[in-house]
């Protein structure tokens, strides 16, 4: 959670211009600001005085003609006049700004718009837009293709939801959008102080959770806004909590200072612009503490521009819309069908710097294959360079296998080497010496032999009597040569028991010829003793 915010901003980085215009009674105001990746900064500010025109009586006592009978000269050439004087202003400011680069967003006095609450079903909250859309001529006396109009929302109230519903009538629009046009300048979008000075606030606060109020204004006309900021997760929700606009004259109403203090009590933080000490004053009440939003505007922009008047904040917030730092979407007056310019949510900057972030980790990624895939190639390399090595070590392997194969053989040949001389001693006293062994064989115990003799079926019986071998017989049928011959191959079991008493017996046989000679030792003994004992004194 604690990288939301950081990754919240970074979605709003951009490289932008905006400039915003307020359209006062007797002023006109711009402001530039620059947005470089997240540093903004004021670049431009300047005012423009816009002489009032003639008043009607005055036409009236310069002709002598009745002031109702010249009533509609008398508006006409104060419109003609503050056209003129408009139109010389905005030409003055051209130096000062880029009209076909720079996003260029309007902002008017709230007592030039109207300004209602609707309270509309829960139901209603997924599809404001297209439920405003056919409710706009049932709260307003105007068609919808006659006015700008937008909402802001309230957030709930019980088992409704509120909305702030702005509108003005296009041809209160139509003078100053046409001077604009002659100069080849397309606003954005036109909106009131309403939401420039709450997005302005928003600006200022940064993140914060909570309500707040925001009071002021300028000579004729002063303004409360408040302000409550819900956290919503990815983004905080900004709603505008009420909007109140009262002429001068009205703030020494009573009712004007309970509505007042009960603004005050739904909202602990204040904040001032204009001349919030006579606003009270006026009204008869302390002033409470609050922050200057002209200085806390300065501080808040990066820059060595500080805010030098406070009739530049509605322009200041009215350009934010254009640098991408508008959190409170709503507010913008724009025709049927219009798409809301203030904010995006991905820029082009944000698609880049997206694309490369994707294609970092993509990279990253594969980098692992690649890297495992070096790996196996400098693997393959050095088992390459081991191959030699290898194989003659798998050769020497084979040969050692086979040496140990055939020192088994020769092992077990010499601990068998005693049966199998004794089984050749045996053959060689029972054979006759006119039978003729050609071919031997022992394994396991069986002896297998083939030759030839004069008769080869004598030999079962004689090789029946040795003490050693046992089950003899016949392989294969024996046959009788021209040299009157027989060839026989025979096959006999060893005798285990036989063999280990003939063992045994020779072992007692050695013991029984060791005996004479311990008899001749111990002579021996017993004659050296008395040598001895003759030897002693």
């Amino acid at each position: 959670m604690i990288a939301l915010p950081w990754i919240n901003n970074l979605f709003r980085a951009d490289f932008l211009r905006s400039v915003g215009l307020y359209i006062m009674r007797d002023r006109l105001v711009l402001v530039r600001m620059r947005k470089n990746f997240m540093r903004l900064s004021l670049v431009e500010q300047e005012d423009r005085n816009l002489p009032l025109g003639e008043s009607q009586q005055a036409i009236s006592e310069l002709t002598g003609w009745i002031a109702e009978d010249v009533r509609e000269i008398a508006l006409k050439a104060e419109s003609e006049s503050r056209e003129r004087a408009f139109k010389q202003a905005v030409l003055s400011l051209l130096p000062h700004f880029k009209a076909g680069r720079d996003s260029l967003f309007v902002c008017v006095p709230q007592e030039l718009a109207i300004v209602q609450q609707l309270f509309l079903p829960l139901a209603a909250e997924a599809n404001l837009s297209q439920v405003l859309e056919y409710e706009i001529e049932r709260q307003l006396p105007f068609r919808r293709e006659d006015i700008f109009y937008d909402f802001v929302p309230m957030g709930k109230r019980g088992d409704k939801i509120g909305v702030y519903l702005l509108a003005i009538p296009k041809k209160s629009l139509a003078g100053l959008l046409g001077v604009l046009e002659s100069f080849g300048i397309r606003p954005r979008g036109v909106e009131t102080t309403v939401t420039a000075m709450a997005n302005f606030l928003l600006f200022c606060k940064g993140d914060f959770s909570g309500s707040a109020a925001v009071i002021g204004g300028h000579e004729h006309d002063w303004e409360l806004i408040g302000i409550q900021n819900q956290p919503n997760g990815w983004r905080p929700t900004p709603q505008l909590l009420f909007s109140h606009w009262v002429p001068q004259s009205g703030w020494a109403q009573g009712p004007v200072r309970e509505l007042l203090r009960e603004c005050l009590e739904r909202s602990p933080e204040l904040y001032g612009w204009g001349d919030v000490d006579e606003l009270f004053r006026s009204a008869h009440l302390e002033t409470p503490p609050y922050v200057d939003l002209v200085a806390l505007g300065s501080e808040r922009l990066m820059g060595g521009r500080a805010i030098t008047h406070s009739y530049y904040l509605p322009a200041l917030g009215a350009a934010l819309r254009g640098v991408r730092e508008a959190p409170l979407v709503g507010g913008m007056l724009r025709e049927q069908g219009a798409v809301d310019p203030g904010w995006k949510t991905f820029s082009r900057l944000n698609i880049i710097l997206l694309a490369l972030v994707l294609l970092a980790s993509i990279g990253w990624v594969a980098s692992f294959a690649v890297k495992d895939e070096l790996r196996l190639r400098q693997l393959e390399q050095e088992n390459q360079k081991l191959d030699p090595t290898v194989t003659a070590l798998r050769r020497e392997e084979s040969e050692l296998a086979r040496l140990r194969k055939e020192l088994t053989v020769l092992t077990d040949l010499d601990r068998r080497k005693g049966e199998i001389l004794r089984v050749l001693d045996e053959l060689t006293k029972l054979v006759p010496t006119n039978a003729y062994l050609s071919n031997f064989r022992f394994r396991d115990q069986n002896l297998e032999v083939q030759g030839n003799a004069e008769n080869a079926s004598a030999l079962i019986p004689i090789l029946e009597r040795s003490p050693l071998l046992e089950n003899v017989g016949f392989t294969a049928p024996s046959n009788r040569g021209r040299d009157n011959r027989e060839t026989f191959s025979l096959k006999a079991s060893l005798e285990k028991t036989k063999v280990e008493k003939a063992d045994e017996k020779a072992v007692k046989q050695g013991e029984k010829a060791m005996q004479p000679n311990e008899k001749a030792v111990n002579a021996e003994e017993k004659a050296v003793k008395p040598t001895e004992k003759t030897t002693k004194p």
